[in-house]
């Protein structure tokens, strides 16, 4: 799901409430950039190597500026809820699952 600007200033609001002056755990730097979706990392069995892509956990990416390290948030604790799918995406879905 692509971050609209209000989803990205809750982000914003979020961090610094919560983690105030956040430092790269690698290079020490304060500056970050949020991504620009959330994403959905998908499950996976080593042994198997199958992939399970009803299985994983939703998250927002903070990007440092200097080392490019990724650190990763749920976006549910931080407040962004995925929208509600219209009527129309429901009955595309629905049809597919029969």
């Amino acid at each position: 799901m692509q971050l609209s600007e209000e989803n990205r200033n809750k982000i914003s609001e979020w961090l610094k409430e919560k983690c105030g002056v956040l430092r790269c755990m690698c290079c020490g730097n304060a500056k970050w950039q949020i991504g620009q979706f959330s994403t959905l990392p998908i499950g996976f069995d080593l042994e198997s190597t199958r992939f399970f892509y009803a299985q994983g956990v939703p998250q927002v990416s903070l990007f440092c500026e200097h080392c490019g390290h990724i650190v990763n948030f749920s976006p549910g604790i931080m407040g962004i809820k995925p929208k509600e799918p219209e009527s129309h995406e429901i009955e595309k879905n629905q049809e597919f699952s029969e």
